[in-house]
């Protein structure tokens, strides 16, 4: 039980900080900001509410896995390969639907499911945030680090995002349409981004050709 309570407790400054860095890199919440003005244009006046619930939801996310994540995987059957291939088969549906100037499911559904799905996970507590929470949870490093990482990296996200409707106001209504459709191509891109991953990890694993 020592032992246990010192890898809980365990705490580098140094460490801290490279994983603070990288974790906030792969949240990338600066990247995420034309996500969620395209994301929520119909919901501007509750975005300060998406904003909340969407940060709440990937930061609980994040403390499960980091946590019991290996367990969680193992008695589902899945692996993060899995979890990037279906995360970025759904952002592709959801960037068609922009690109078409359809109106998307995103658009008819409440405001906290917007918040759950897809700003909470996949763009938040995605494949890559889940997967260096779960490294990271792991000794050498101790779960207490890992935890102040997330909630760190979660209270800048909210900072970030609760400001940025500024964005949209020097856009303006025309400028904001053509850029719903230019933020498609994004979200396309991060869900191919996510498929590649997922079946590139899949060969490596299954002992195919690296590359």
């Amino acid at each position: 039980m020592a032992l246990d309570l010192a890898s809980f407790v365990a705490f580098d400054l140094a460490s801290f900080a490279a994983s603070f860095i990288l974790l906030f890199s792969v949240f990338d919440v600066v990247g995420t900001v034309p996500v969620f003005l395209a994301l929520t244009h119909e919901y501007r006046d509750q975005r300060a509410q998406i904003v909340r619930e969407s940060v709440i939801i990937a930061t609980v996310i994040l403390l499960v896995f980091a946590t019991v994540g290996p367990i969680i995987f193992q008695v589902l059957g899945i692996t993060i390969n899995d979890f990037k291939i279906a995360g970025g088969i759904i952002l592709f549906i959801i960037a068609l639907d922009n690109l078409r100037g359809k109106i998307s499911q995103t658009r008819t559904i409440a405001a906290g499911e917007i918040a759950a799905f897809p700003l909470a996970t996949p763009l938040m507590a995605g494949p890559g945030a889940i997967s260096t929470v779960m490294i990271y949870a792991n000794p050498p490093y101790g779960l207490l680090e890992i935890f102040l990482v997330i909630l760190l990296n979660s209270f800048v996200t909210y900072l970030i995002l609760e400001r940025a409707s500024w964005v949209q106001r020097a856009l303006g209504n025309n400028g904001t349409q053509v850029f719903t459709r230019i933020v498609g191509l994004l979200i396309a891109a991060i869900g191919i981004a996510f498929i590649r991953e997922g079946i590139l990890g899949i060969i490596q694993a299954s002992g195919g050709v690296a590359t």
